[in-house]
């Protein structure tokens, strides 16, 4: 029983890290086809990269979370960046996260009205009250939701990319040539910062929330193999979705949603599956993002948690309706950057747990 215990567990806390990281950006393909396809046949070794840091990071995070006992979530950044460092993004990140729940409202709103025809202002009240909803359940109903949506939407990309591939073998083996004959768009020019810049877009919106989901485990194991199996599929759903685009790159690097012209490619019903997962992809990154900024001020169901709760989604609403376009060209950039912060933070961090556990040892000889 203990050790179905823990496998369930695990597997839930990788299903929420998959969860937190699919945003609107992956589930278009948007982000994947910028920071990966785009640079040929190299962006594979960039995908490993991505999964190592990923897989790393994120049992850090969870067992941090576990062990460290923090007051707040938001206390993981003068945890990992000290006082001077970390008190600005305890300060900062905050309203960084409230920016990037309201990207996810307004890339709700676009989507349902694209896919749809919705009314953009009611696809975004409609993901507004979904996210306010799952947050007011609480930390471990929240895990429950993301910790199932994630795995589906992860064997859904996989599956789509292994259709297209080998529907578009032949011109597979020649992608190299023909990305050189076109203009892709380039998130990052060098291949391999390309990867390090992607993983600290995930990781700075995942970092808090890994955190307060590791407090809830039942013993550190569990943390570190949550961490680990999250990143490593997630980064595997990357790579379908990367090794599927650049099979077809002639045809859908002009797509703004490429993921969509593949599924549909492939069928109508399939086409129908993936427009729910673009949606679902956004409510999952939408309620760690609101979850991270009420954490911060207050405790998880206390009467303060849920106004503020409830006055950050009426606001995200207000905010939500502002062009998608315009807030994803604000707010990403600095995603990546801080995240890459984060990243250098939890390596310097272990390093030096590493080096305090040989001098113990030297000591004890």
């Amino acid at each position: 029983m203990k050790k179905s215990g823990n496998l369930k567990e695990i597997m839930k806390f990788a299903g929420t890290y998959i969860s937190v990281c699919i945003g609107s950006g992956f589930a278009t393909g948007q982000e994947i086809m910028q920071f990966f396809s785009a640079h040929g046949m190299i962006s594979i070794l960039s995908n490993m990269i991505c999964m190592i840091i990923l897989a790393y990071c994120g049992a850090n995070l969870l067992e941090i979370g576990k062990t460290a006992r923090l007051k707040s979530s938001s206390d993981i950044f003068t945890y990992l960046c000290g006082n001077w460092v970390g008190g600005f993004f305890k300060v900062f990140m905050p309203v960084f996260f409230f920016c990037s729940f309201v990207v996810m409202i307004s890339g709700a709103g676009a989507s349902m009205n694209q896919y749809y025809g919705m009314n953009k202002n009611i696809g975004s009240f409609i993901l507004a009250i979904l996210a306010l909803i799952s947050v007011l359940l609480g930390m471990n109903k929240v895990i429950d939701i993301l910790g199932n949506i994630g795995p589906m939407i992860v064997i859904i990309s996989v599956g789509v990319g292994i259709v297209t591939i080998a529907r578009n073998y032949e011109t597979f083996c020649c992608t190299n040539e023909i990305i050189s004959t076109l203009n892709v768009t380039k998130s990052v020019d060098n291949w391999w910062m390309s990867s390090i810049i992607y993983s600290g877009l995930n990781l700075i919106i995942a970092t808090p929330f890994l955190v307060g989901v590791g407090s809830t485990a039942k013993n550190k194991k569990n943390c570190i193999w949550g961490g680990v199996i999250g990143g490593i599929a997630f980064a595997i759903a990357a790579i379908a979705l990367n090794l599927g685009i650049m099979s077809d790159i002639q045809n859908v690097y002009i797509k703004e949603i490429p993921t969509l012209y593949m599924a549909d490619k492939i069928g109508p019903i399939v086409g129908i599956m993936f427009s729910i997962i673009l949606i679902a992809g956004i409510y999952t990154t939408a309620v760690p993002l609101l979850w991270s900024v009420c954490s911060s001020f207050a405790q998880e169901k206390s009467k303060k948690f849920i106004i503020i709760a409830t006055i950050c989604t009426v606001l995200g609403f207000i905010g939500g309706r502002l062009p998608f376009a315009m807030l994803v060209k604000f707010i990403y950039p600095l995603s990546g950057l801080f995240g890459v912060i984060i990243i250098v933070a939890i390596f310097i961090r272990r390093l030096k747990i590493n080096m305090h556990g040989i001098n113990i040892k030297v000591k004890g000889l």
